[in-house]
Order: C-alpha cells, then sequence, then structure tokens
C-alpha cells in the first residue's frame, strides 16, 4: 500500500509540474497577428523592387531630373541663339515717294512755282560679322526709278542704280575679342555649368533614391520584427490563459501578456505608419506624377545583399572626391567664365583703330528729254543779259551772246532704263573707292580701367570659394569615412546584442518551462530581444545608406549605377 500510495504521489506531481503540462499536447496555435492595410495601398500585388530598378525610374521620371535636362537643353539653345550673330542678315527696302515742292528760283527748274518728283526705290544689302578678328562685312545694291518735272533735266525718266562693299576691321580693340565672342564664349561656359549643375542634380536625386530604398528596407524588416514580436505575444497571452485556468498560473500573469501584446500592437502600427511614409517618400522620387499605378501598390525590396564597403584610405578618397564632385566643376567653370570676362574688360581698355575699305560702282540710264539743252538760254530775261554784258565791258570782258545752238548728244550708254543703268555697274564705268583709318583714343580711360580691376576682384573672390568648396569637401569626404567605420561597428554590435538577447530570451523560456522562473521575467527577455532585432535591422540599414553617402562624397554614385552624361 505504501509502495502504490509512493508511485501515485510521484506521478502526481510529474503530471501537475508545469514543465509537464507544457509537455503535455498543445492545442491548435492561434493564427497569426492580423495587420490592417496601409492607407491607400490596394488589393493589387505588391511590387517587387531593387535598387537598381528604383534609379532606373528616377532616371526616366523624376520631376528635378527632369527639370535639370530641360535646363541643360536650354542651355544648348542658349548657344545657338548667340551663334547667331555670325549668320548673315538680308536687309530688303523697297519704297515708293512722291513730293510737290515749291519753285521760287529760274535755276530750280520747276514749272508755275512748284516741282513734282516720284521716286520708286528698292535694294536689297548684306550684313555680316566675321567671326575671326571681329571684322563686319556690308554689302548694298540699290536701284530707282525717277520722275520729276525739272525742265534742266536731260533724262526724264531716269533710273539711277548703286553698288557698294564696305569691309571694317579692327585692329586693336575688338580684334581679339568682341562682345559678340564674348557673349558665345560665356554662353558655352554657362553650359558647362549647366551640365555640372545637372550632375549635381542627378547625384542629390540618386543619392535620395538610394538612402529612401534602404529607408523602405529597414521599414519592411522593423515591421517583420515587430509583427513576429505580436505573434509571440498573442501566444503567450494563449499559453497563461490555458495555465491560469489549470491553476499553474495566477491570473495576473494573464494580465501581464495581454499588457505585453498590447504593446507590441502599439509597435505594430508605430511600424506600419513608417513603412508607408518610406514608401510614399521612395515613390516620390521615382514616380513622374500622381496618376501613376505604383502609387496603390505595395514595394517590397528584394536587394539581394548589403554595400560592400569601401577599403581606400582618406589621400585616395580625397583625390576621387577633387577628380570627380561636380561641385569643384562649377567652381572651375566660374573661373573660366571670370578670365573670358577678365580678356574682354583689357580689350575694351585698348584704344579702337579700324581700318575701313569702301568700293562703290554707280549706273544711270534714262529717256533723254529732246531742246533740255536750250531752255536755259532761252528761259534769260533780255534785261538780265544786258546788266550782265555793261558789268563785263566795265570789267573789260567781251560780251556775253546767247545763239540757239541744238543740246550735247548723251552717250549711249546714258539712254535706257533700268538694265542698261545696271550694265554700267557692272561695266564698272563709274567706281569710287575708300580707304581710311578711324582712330578712337580716350583719354585716361578710367571706366575701363576700373572694369579690370573689379575683375581681378572677382577672380580673387572665386578663388576664395572654391577653396571654401575644398574644404567642404575635405570635411565630406573624412565624415563620409568615418560613417562607414561607425556603422560597421554598431552593425557588430548591434549583432552581437541581439544573438545575446535572443540566447538569453530561449534561456529563460527554459527556465519558465522548468518551473524556475516567471512570465514577467520571460516578456522582459521578450521585449530585450525585439529592441535587440530592431536595432540591429537599423543597424544594418545605416551602414548601407553610410556607404552610399560615402558615394556621393567622393563623386562617385554615377558612375557606381552607370549614368553617363551626353556631350
Amino acid at each position: 500500500i505504501v509502495r502504490s500510495l509512493t508511485i501515485a504521489v510521484i506521478l502526481g506531481a510529474v503530471l501537475l509540474s508545469p514543465k509537464a503540462l507544457l509537455a503535455q499536447p498543445q492545442p491548435q496555435s492561434p493564427p497569426g497577428p492580423v495587420v490592417p492595410p496601409r492607407v491607400g495601398v490596394t488589393g493589387a500585388a505588391p511590387a517587387a523592387i531593387t535598387i537598381q530598378d528604383a534609379i532606373q525610374m528616377a532616371l526616366e521620371h523624376n520631376t528635378d531630373v527632369a527639370i535639370a535636362r530641360l535646363a541643360r537643353e536650354a542651355a544648348e539653345q542658349d548657344i545657338r541663339a548667340a551663334e547667331g550673330v555670325y549668320d548673315v542678315r538680308l536687309l530688303p527696302t523697297f519704297s515708293y515717294q512722291r513730293t510737290v515742292s515749291p519753285s521760287t528760283s529760274e535755276l530750280s527748274g520747276g514749272a508755275a512755282g512748284r516741282l513734282q518728283e516720284r521716286r520708286l526705290f528698292g535694294g536689297v544689302g548684306v550684313d555680316a560679322l566675321s567671326p575671326w578678328g571681329g571684322g563686319q562685312l556690308t554689302v548694298d545694291f540699290s536701284g530707282t526709278r525717277l520722275e520729276s518735272s525739272n525742265q534742266f533735266l536731260r533724262l526724264n525718266p531716269q533710273f539711277p542704280s548703286a553698288f557698294g562693299v564696305s569691309f571694317t576691321q579692327p585692329l586693336l580693340r575688338g580684334f581679339r575679342i568682341n562682345p559678340a565672342r564674348r557673349q558665345i564664349l560665356l554662353t558655352r561656359r554657362a553650359a558647362d555649368l549647366t551640365a555640372a549643375q545637372v550632375s549635381t542634380v542627378l547625384m542629390e536625386q540618386l543619392s535620395l533614391v538610394e538612402q529612401a530604398y534602404w529607408d523602405v528596407v529597414f521599414a519592411t524588416r522593423f515591421l517583420e520584427v515587430q509583427v513576429t514580436a505580436l505573434g509571440q505575444a498573442q501566444g503567450q497571452v494563449a499559453s497563461n490563459e490555458r495555465q491560469a485556468q489549470q491553476g499553474t498560473l495566477a491570473p495576473i500573469d494573464v494580465v501581464e501578456a495581454e499588457t505585453q501584446a498590447a504593446t507590441f500592437r502599439q509597435s505594430v502600427a508605430t511600424a506600419q505608419q513608417a513603412l508607408a511614409q518610406a514608401e510614399n517618400r521612395l515613390k516620390r522620387l521615382v514616380l513622374a506624377n500622381r496618376n501613376a499605378a505604383l502609387w496603390s501598390q505595395a514595394l517590397v525590396p528584394t536587394e539581394p545583399s548589403d554595400r560592400d564597403l569601401p577599403s581606400i584610405t582618406v589621400e585616395e578618397a580625397l583625390k576621387l572626391a577633387l577628380a570627380q564632385r561636380p561641385e569643384l566643376r562649377e567652381s572651375q567653370v566660374a573661373l573660366e567664365q571670370n578670365a573670358i570676362e577678365q580678356r574682354f574688360l583689357a580689350d575694351e581698355a585698348r584704344p579702337r583703330v579700324d581700318l575701313v575699305g569702301t568700293y562703290t560702282l554707280s549706273g544711270l540710264a534714262g529717256t533723254a528729254l529732246s531742246g533740255s539743252g536750250s531752255q536755259l538760254r532761252s528761259s534769260i530775261d533780255p534785261a538780265v543779259l544786258a546788266r550782265l554784258n555793261a558789268l563785263s565791258a566795265l570789267a573789260g570782258f567781251d560780251p556775253v551772246t546767247l545763239t540757239p545752238g541744238s543740246p550735247a548728244t548723251l552717250p549711249g550708254f546714258l539712254s535706257g532704263g533700268l538694265g542698261e543703268s545696271m550694265s554700267s555697274i557692272w561695266a564698272r564705268r563709274f567706281p569710287t573707292a575708300l580707304a581710311q583709318v578711324q582712330v578712337d583714343l580716350p583719354i585716361r580711360n578710367r571706366t575701363a580701367r576700373a572694369n579690370v580691376a573689379r575683375g581681378l576682384i572677382a577672380r580673387r573672390e572665386l578663388e576664395r570659394r572654391r577653396d571654401q568648396t575644398e574644404q567642404t569637401v575635405e570635411a565630406d569626404v573624412r565624415n563620409a569615412l568615418q560613417a562607414v567605420e561607425s556603422s560597421r561597428s554598431r552593425l557588430d554590435a548591434a549583432s552581437s546584442a541581439r544573438r545575446n538577447a535572443q540566447e538569453q530570451y530561449e534561456s529563460e523560456r527554459r527556465r519558465f518551462e522548468s518551473g524556475l522562473s516567471t512570465v514577467f521575467l520571460v516578456l522582459q527577455r521578450q521585449t530585450a530581444l525585439v529592441t535587440a532585432q530592431g536595432q540591429e535591422v537599423r543597424a544594418r540599414t545605416e551602414l548601407n545608406q553610410a556607404v552610399a553617402l560615402f558615394d556621393r562624397a567622393t563623386g562617385g554614385t554615377l558612375a557606381r549605377y552607370g549614368v553617363v552624361l551626353a556631350d
């Protein structure tokens, strides 16, 4: 009997111990926690995305990148507009003029006190600047049909025509550089500046995309950690409820587990909000507009592995940064623009000496009038003629005698229309040549000298700004390298802390299952484990982001993703 009672007591103690209770068949575990859908994310299948996909989408759709490209296209058109100063210009002119003038003199040729003229004019000019030496070429051709009531004209109507060529060549000021060439050079440098600015925008946007992508990676993994912790907490609540019903745990242990589950539900909600914000930030960087379908899809980052850590010294990193950073290229372009300005201002301080050569050809033809040569003789008053002869006699001159006669015969090339007039031009019957030197010698020229001095001051300012930019690059590179090293150390420590927290949690659960621990300690270890897991995920994300910022600091972001700006 004693033996039977002893066996029964031992068997009852074994069956009623916590370890035995946990070893007994357990009911089916409840389903995992239900996470409500995020706002704006529909039931469409999630979109898998790699970091290379995000970069490609940003290059194609990012608004800042698109604006930068438009700015570069505008700069190219500015170059075309500046070079248009060398385009040849045609200047046609056509006019008709009718004039009626009062005639108060016998010599004016007007009849009845008035002189009438009708003039039909047509001409064309060609104006061009030379891109070499600053010369200017002007070519003019004109033809006119003139009808007049002047009684003394021997050709009416008449057709005067003219052809002229003029070339002005600067010898001092304007020979090496002039306003047109200065504007072209500045516009080309401005295009180089725009290209450097495009590189800056691309690097900044791609760096932001990479940062945002890793934020999505972190938010996704952190939400998974919180959901897993919530599932474990809910399982703990169910286990504690069963044990409380069996009398092995106090009701307060159920309350503690429910409190833990409620805390993790809050963490899940916070993590879900952070994931939504991270996704929306990435979508804003890679989508073209608000109508893109990807706005309604969840993003699933599928980056295969973490970024490779840079193995480079500070000196090597600085050498790369000084060669690749677009900000330094911007400073260099600004110095080149200043050099162009100094060159132009120094030229403006020189005297102006221009050599001008002009060659013109004239032509004339018309309809000859009969009797026009004797009109002057017949129109002289006899009293005037008598007075003239009296004065001639007092002076010892022979008297003037007017005898009727025929007018002088005009040459044949003056008879005809506009064609005959132009033939005189081609035959070079009436040439005129002119060569002259024009000099502009300002005394003291204080304005030009002050402008030159102002340009030198501006250059010294730009050099100081370049030094400032180089120091900024120096600090960026050093900070980026330190951030990589510190992030690597934090990740190592966080990984170690997570492993230790995992072992402590599992050990505490085993102790609890053996009846050597309490629910409070198990929940405390679980909280520490979730915290360590989140810190490890954060440290891993920060390390990847630090490597991305290192690429930005050394100017290697574009090269990493194979982005090359076309010339």
